[in-house]
C-alpha cells in the first residue's frame, strides 16, 4: 500500500433526519447532540447486556484491556447513528442507516439486540447488502 500510495478509506455512517444528513465517524463527538447520543448509547448498552448481548471484542484490533475494547465497540459509527436515530425520530418510524464499509459482526449482533430492546425496525445499508432488523432478527439470516 505504501509503494502505491493507497489510502484506506475511513469508515463512517450516516442517517437522514428531517431532510438533513447526519454523518458519524468512529468515536465521533462533533455532533451538536453528542452528549445526548452517548447518553442514549450508554442506556442501550445496559439494556442489551441485560438481554444477553456479549461484546465480540475480536473485532477490536487495538492491544488494550477487554473493558476498553468494549468501549471502543460502542463507539462504532453505525451504533452512534442508530442512537441518534432513536433520539431524533418517532418510535413508529424505522431507523435507516447507511455505511460506506461492511458492518462488523459485533455491530450486526448489537443492532439486532437494539431492535428488540427498542421495538424499532433498523435498516442498515452497508457496502454489501441491506440488513432489515426487527425483533432481534436480521433479513440476511446472519449471513452478512
Amino acid at each position: 500500500m505504501k509503494e502505491k500510495i493507497l489510502i484506506k478509506e475511513a469508515g463512517y455512517s450516516w442517517i437522514e433526519v428531517e431532510n438533513t444528513v447526519h454523518r458519524f465517524h468512529v468515536g465521533d463527538t462533533s455532533h451538536p447532540q453528542a452528549w445526548e447520543i452517548y447518553r442514549e448509547l450508554d442506556q442501550l448498552a445496559a439494556k442489551i447486556k441485560e438481554m444477553g448481548y456479549i461484546s465480540d471484542t475480536d473485532f477490536v484490533l487495538h492491544d488494550v484491556e477487554e473493558e476498553q475494547k468494549e468501549q471502543f465497540l460502542f463507539q462504532h459509527s453505525e451504533k452512534i447513528a442508530v442512537a441518534y436515530g432513536i433520539i431524533s425520530t418517532t418510535p413508529s418510524k424505522p431507523i435507516r442507516i447507511f455505511k460506506n464499509l461492511r458492518v462488523c459482526g459485533d455491530c450486526h449482533t448489537a443492532l439486532k439486540y437494539i431492535s428488540m430492546a427498542t421495538e424499532r425496525e433498523i435498516v442498515v445499508r452497508d457496502s454489501n447488502r441491506f440488513h432489515h432488523m426487527k425483533n432481534g432478527v436480521c433479513s440476511c439470516n446472519d449471513y452478512w
